[in-house]
């Protein structure tokens, strides 16, 4: 009998620590202890179109990934030559200006999971600038090569998917990979004499 309870009781000691590594191991490939948290910044979005790549946010694109530790994620990238507004004023902007700017831009944020088993990023998009994936759950297929992600994306220029690469960021690296340049000074405000009537009605108030 007492062979018994001592085989039972090693059998227990061995289930329990089995559990515990199962725990450890579950938690270790979580998505908020993965290596895939940290910054990142963009180095190019490509498309397949009549079999040649296309960079769609051209050769220098700007922008930055980042996947927090708690599973919330920002994605912002744009095309390094997005035209100023000639009115200066972000609601009255031309519609080429207006065009050139949505078409080189993509923004979205929300949560995301990691499948380390399929290797897919899962993107759960709570609100972007392109308002067709608002609410969406999208799957990104990724490799991950020392510090460069690569991932696919569903359509959204037109072309079909698109392959993302993404190199992560050290401590004090630019986005951009090049120094700031030195902030214009603002210029004070001044009052105009400017009948209201020769001036451009603006959208706030229409």
């Amino acid at each position: 009998m007492e062979d018994i309870m001592k085989q039972l009781l090693y059998a227990l000691i061995i289930c329990t620590g089995t559990s515990m590594s199962l725990a450890a191991s579950q938690v270790a490939d979580s998505p908020t202890t993965s290596t895939l948290v940290g910054t990142w910044r963009l180095v190019s979005v490509t498309v397949l179109k009549s079999g040649s790549e296309v960079e769609i946010l051209g050769q220098d694109p700007k922008g930055q990934l980042v996947l927090n530790s708690d599973g919330h994620y920002v994605l912002v990238g744009f095309r390094a030559d997005l035209p100023s507004l000639g009115s200066g004023d972000r609601l009255m902007g031309t519609a080429d200006e207006n065009r050139r700017i949505v078409q080189g831009s993509l923004a979205h944020f929300g949560t995301y999971t990691v499948d380390r088993t399929a290797q897919l990023i899962v993107f759960h998009i709570q609100k972007g600038i392109f308002p067709n994936w608002d609410g969406q759950t999208q799957e990104r297929p990724f490799t991950l090569e020392g510090d460069r992600l690569t991932y696919r994306t569903p359509g959204s220029f037109g072309y079909g998917a698109s392959t993302v690469v993404w190199q992560r960021m050290t401590n004090g690296e630019a986005a951009d990979k090049r120094e700031p340049a030195l902030a214009t000074p603002c210029r004070p405000m001044t009052s105009t004499s400017t009948s209201r009537s020769n001036q451009q009605p603006h959208p706030f108030n229409q």
